[in-house]
């Protein structure tokens, strides 16, 4: 369990989307020839939107508390747990991106706090959520509450537990990342990036210009699941300097390089390329390894000062 930590935090370091990390990290366990496999829940958090996106691994779903104390299960889709994935040649773990409001708070816990001899899963999920709305609001005396009851119900299993609350909107002046992988004919990952597109566009401030840059971006994620094979990475970041300005980038396979034409005679075809050099500040075009990375920039406003 040790290398398998260290494996995933190096997978994360690098920058990989969680999807991947989640199936490099099942490919490392597969490879060492144990026979062993491991059950994970991997969620990458961004402080500036809120948006979380979170990749389950024959893990228990987590738990959503709202700001009345109330508490629900988080649907999360998932896959093989790591090692299983790779052995049966099922690498796929879908992305479930959602996106915590101040005062929410995101509960990750291992099943040993919720299984427990003579009871299923759906009783203990129920029993969490009773524990949780009427535990305490702040996240340590929560999280030692959680703990003291587990101690005195007794389990054979060890527990662990991971407790994230948003306190409110956060604004970086740079630095800020999304990513979002998109597989091709897959409608619930290009509503997650389009999802994840609009959330960063409102956190950070740029809400001026958001139906252009809501516009680029789908624009820019169409033509790359169109016209190469593959998916696409979609990437959002906010740049340094002394404008601040919002930069989307879609990644995809193909080394071909995209070229600005004429619409087709229904006005539709060949527009893609026409809109980002219009709406966008600067766009261009980047080699990545075996294909190509289309960018756009827009200079966006100061906090306070558009009507987002």
């Amino acid at each position: 369990m040790g290398q398998l930590r260290i494996v995933l935090r190096a997978y994360a370091a690098e920058g990989h989307t969680p999807a991947t990390v989640m199936a490099r990290a099942s490919v490392f366990l597969h490879e060492l020839d144990t026979d062993r496999f491991a059950t994970c829940t991997y969620a990458e958090a961004d402080l500036a939107t809120g948006v979380v996106q979170v990749v389950r691994a024959g893990h228990v779903d987590p738990l959503i508390q709202d700001t009345d104390g109330t508490s629900r299960r988080l649907p999360v889709e998932g896959g093989l747990p790591l090692g299983l994935s790779a052995e049966f040649g099922r690498l796929d773990y879908p992305v479930t991106t959602l996106e915590l409001d101040p005062g929410q708070t995101l509960l990750l816990y291992t099943d040993g706090l919720v299984e427990k001899r003579g009871s299923d899963l759906a009783e203990g999920m129920r029993w969490l959520s009773a524990l949780v709305r009427g535990g305490p609001r702040d996240l340590q005396d929560l999280a030692d509450h959680l703990c003291e009851v587990v101690d005195e119900r007794g389990g054979e299993d060890d527990v662990a537990i991971l407790l994230l609350r948003r306190r409110g909107v956060y604004f970086p002046q740079s630095g800020g990342r999304l990513q979002q992988h998109v597989a091709p004919s897959d409608p619930e990952a290009l509503s997650s990036a389009r999802h994840m597109i609009r959330a960063a566009v409102r956190a950070w401030g740029a809400g001026e210009r958001s139906d252009e840059i809501e516009l680029v971006a789908d624009e820019m994620i169409t033509n790359a699941l169109m016209h190469t094979d593959g998916g696409a990475i979609v990437t959002l970041r906010m740049l340094a300097g002394p404008e601040r300005r919002l930069r989307v980038e879609v990644e995809d396979r193909s080394s071909a390089l995209p070229r600005r034409r004429e619409a087709g005679e229904a006005g539709v075809s060949g527009r893609g390329l026409l809109l980002v050099d219009m709406i966008s500040d600067v766009w261009g075009v980047e080699p990545r390894g075996g294909g190509k990375c289309v960018w756009c920039e827009f200079t966006v406003g100061q906090h306070g000062v558009n009507s987002a």
